[in-house]
């Protein structure tokens, strides 16, 4: 069985947990029953069938006894509340040391890019060795989290543990990371590692 809910678990899903916000504790089968138009065993079925993703957990020897997951109320969120964390200070002109840990977490709406279930995380830019392409100097850069990219897109790249945010190409067997700002030239390599590419850009600066 997928790990993915269907539509109509995810509708029993969401009546637990506003039933639970609602009363403080769980409906019962046959209130969950009643409520989507099914038979008892098929509102128990929808029932394991959540346990079994993880999404609830049910305590069998009490009465009403189950709780909506922390990951089944991740996925009752709307698009607009998805959280992504930020990800250290990436460096767009000279690069900087790359320690990935989570200084906050963003609220961004993924709903276009979310139907593969992909990762991503937001960096901060920092220079202006991307300004031509409209990446400035305090832009958040949201990147999908992916070890490969095609030729032309704007990836995050570490380069003997430092990272730096540029244009991906490829010359032969080199990989090549192209600034977009003439004052900085192409980094030419044999080998690079590839975090993330480029998906979406936040400005928090504007000024008015």
């Amino acid at each position: 069985m997928g790990k993915t809910p269907t539509k109509k678990q995810k509708q029993v899903l969401r009546y637990i947990s506003q039933f639970f916000r609602e009363y403080n504790y769980a409906p019962s089968v046959r209130d969950i029953a009643r409520m989507h138009d099914c038979s008892v065993k098929g509102a128990y079925d929808h029932i394991l069938a959540l346990e079994k993703k993880g999404l609830i957990e049910r305590f069998p020897r009490k009465s009403r006894a189950m709780i909506v997951t922390p990951a089944g109320r991740e996925l009752l969120k709307s698009p607009a509340e998805r959280r992504i964390p930020l990800v250290g200070r990436i460096a767009a002109g000279k690069p900087l040391w790359a320690e990935e840990n989570f200084e906050d977490f963003l609220d961004f709406p993924l709903e276009q890019w979310e139907r593969n279930n992909y990762r991503y995380f937001a960096l901060t830019i920092v220079g202006d060795s991307m300004k031509d392409a409209g990446i400035l100097d305090g832009d958040l850069g949201i990147f999908r989290y992916q070890r490969t990219a095609e030729p032309g897109q704007i990836v995050v790249a570490l380069v003997e543990d430092e990272a730096t945010v540029k244009f991906y190409h490829r010359r032969g067997k080199r990989v090549v990371l192209r600034a977009a700002n003439p004052a900085y030239p192409d980094v030419i390599l044999s080998h690079v590692t590839i975090q993330g590419v480029l998906r979406g850009l936040v400005r928090p600066h504007i000024k008015g």
